[in-house]
């Protein structure tokens, strides 16, 4: 391959395929474009920033070592690397008991400078602390299917082929994952009454 990427080659599928060949420049211009949302996906399941860049760096190395054997979907290697990412973060730190900042990648909304504004933000903070106590008390199965479907919005059918399972059971996990948080959730709730009660 050529020193230089042509815009025409410039796809993930064909950047994957110079790297597989040994192309570093091509894997360092994966790396580039999907650093971030691995390392932003690595902070779910870590409490600090230093864990998830040594995930991150971890993942790409990973890809580097096996990227003969990376499954693409949709002509990119970004669900492998998704995947690969929550089973190093698992194995990593198996007495944590929850994953870090469920909605991690969502980034809050400008809010107005006036009371509703303020009142409209404290709620949304609000909810979005409660989602992720919640999904911490999920087990990891389930974790990884909303991780992967719901906040990283990957399609069932092609998370499907990153675990290697059949699409239907992936959509049946995710279903009853959907299920577990709504559960979780409204244990939470619970919890918070009686506390409140406790406390007055």
């Amino acid at each position: 391959m050529s020193d230089t990427i042509s815009m025409d080659e410039n796809s993930d599928a064909a950047l994957w395929t110079a790297a597989c060949a040994g192309d570093e420049r091509a894997f360092g211009a994966l790396f580039d474009r999907h650093v971030d949302r691995v390392y932003r996906h690595a902070r779910r399941y870590t409490p600090n920033r230093e864990d998830a860049e040594d995930i991150t760096g971890m993942v790409f190395l990973e890809a580097w070592r096996l990227r003969s054997r990376v499954r693409l979907v949709d002509g990119s290697p970004i669900g492998w690397l998704l995947v690969t990412t929550a089973n190093i973060a698992r194995n990593g730190a198996r007495s944590r008991t929850r994953y870090e900042q469920l909605l991690r990648g969502l980034r809050p909304e400008a809010v107005p400078d006036h009371a509703d504004g303020v009142i409209e933000a404290e709620t949304r903070a609000q909810r979005r602390d409660e989602v992720e106590v919640a999904f911490a008390r999920l087990r990891p199965r389930d974790q990884e299917i909303l991780a992967l479907c719901v906040v990283e919005e990957i399609a069932p059918v092609d998370v499907a082929r990153l675990l290697r399972l059949p699409a239907g059971t992936v959509r049946t996990r995710l279903s009853r994952a959907k299920d577990r948080l709504r559960i979780a959730m409204v244990a939470l709730a619970s919890d918070d009454g009686v506390q409140g009660r406790r406390l007055t």
